[in-house]
């Protein structure tokens, strides 16, 4: 009897380990399989849809020619304005007519503001100096002008692969007729700062377009912001429409164009701004610098103030300088992926 009852037990015992040891093999199997044609799979794709993504890039979207001509004070005015990428074409549109009219009114006629501080410390111990320097440069650019939104044509437009609308639009006679009632708000900002610590360096470098469009009766009332913050060889860029912000995909924009620029001589008092950002990125820094640039170089009220003070060596220096300014971009030059830009301006005295 109880070798019956041993021989039973010892059978149920086996038997269990047995139905263990197989579920086991079924669950391992299970998700070797899983890994194999779910996990695996998608991860696979990803990998190939990023990798396509990068080969799409390398070959460069051409610019149309109608990009590069001058654009001048006078009369119609023709301006370019560009949307940012991964936009629905009809907002793209929107986007760029507006940022067209913004850089219009920059150029017809601007209010330039900049404030320059320059610190200098220096601190002397047993056997070392310890020396920090510090240089910010804020360039403010404000423009209003009443018009009638109705005479505007839009003369071009172009969609890139990136799906950034290009427009170009054409000012009419009748743009800022007496009788006109909508307003145009446009604000640039550039921001500079360098700071120097003994043989260490960094720079922050800042820029905010802001536009604001009120119409006649409200219907068509428009914010747009747009705002690109670098430091070291990271960036940052936002971008609002109204309440909605616009979502920018991480890649390297890349274009080209039939015109064969060159560079020269007259390049050099130039920076060149990188279109690997986008072509609005490059345009609208590219505009916000030359304005800085000019800014320092033209006559205008100026104020200084010198602090100096006496813990070893401590100085501040503030520059403060306002100007009423007109500009013309007078065209683009494109070489290898790079964006110059030919701005001349003038103080209106």
């Amino acid at each position: 009897m109880n070798r019956i009852f041993l021989l039973t037990l010892f059978i149920l015992i086996c038997s269990g380990i047995f139905s263990q040891e197989t579920k086991t093999e079924i669950i391992n199997q299970d998700k070797t399989n899983y890994e194999k044609n779910v996990f695996d799979k998608a991860f696979e794709e990803i990998n190939d849809s990023l990798n396509y993504r990068k080969r799409y890039d390398l070959i460069p979207e051409q610019l149309p020619d109608w990009f590069f001509p001058a654009i001048q004070n006078t009369t119609p005015v023709e301006i370019i304005g560009v949307s940012d990428p991964g936009m629905e074409w009809e907002e793209a549109k929107k986007q760029a007519e507006l940022r067209a009219l913004a850089l219009f009114a920059i150029i017809h006629s601007s209010t330039v503001s900049n404030i320059t501080d320059d610190y200098t410390n220096l601190r002397e111990g047993d056997g070392y100096a310890l020396y920090s320097t510090k240089f910010q440069d804020f360039v403010l650019t404000k423009s209003k002008i009443v018009c009638d939104l109705s005479a505007i044509e839009v003369v071009d437009t172009f969609f890139t692969k990136y799906n950034e609308a290009i427009v170009k639009i054409r000012i009419n006679n009748n743009f800022q007729s007496l009788s006109a009632k909508d307003t145009i708000y446009a604000t640039g900002e550039h921001l500079q700062v360098f700071v120097e610590r003994n043989f260490k360096s960094e720079k922050l470098e800042f820029f905010d377009f802001i536009i604001n469009s009120q119409t006649d009766n409200d219907s068509g009332s428009l914010n747009l912001q747009y705002s690109f913050k670098q430091a070291y060889r990271s960036y940052e860029i936002t971008s609002f429409v109204g309440q909605d912000t616009i979502d920018f995909e991480p890649r390297t924009y890349n274009y080209r164009t039939e015109f064969e620029f060159k560079k020269d001589s007259t390049d050099l008092e130039f920076k060149y701004f990188g279109l690997n950002k986008g072509l609005w990125n490059a345009y609208i820094t590219g505009v916000l610098s030359n304005i800085t640039w000019l800014s320092k170089r033209l006559s205008g009220a100026v104020k200084n103030s010198n602090d100096f003070y006496t813990l070893k060596s401590e100085m501040f220096v503030r520059t403060v300088s306002k100007n009423n300014i007109f500009f013309e971009l007078q065209g683009f030059k494109m070489i290898e992926n790079d964006l110059y830009l030919d701005f001349t301006g003038k103080t209106n005295q």
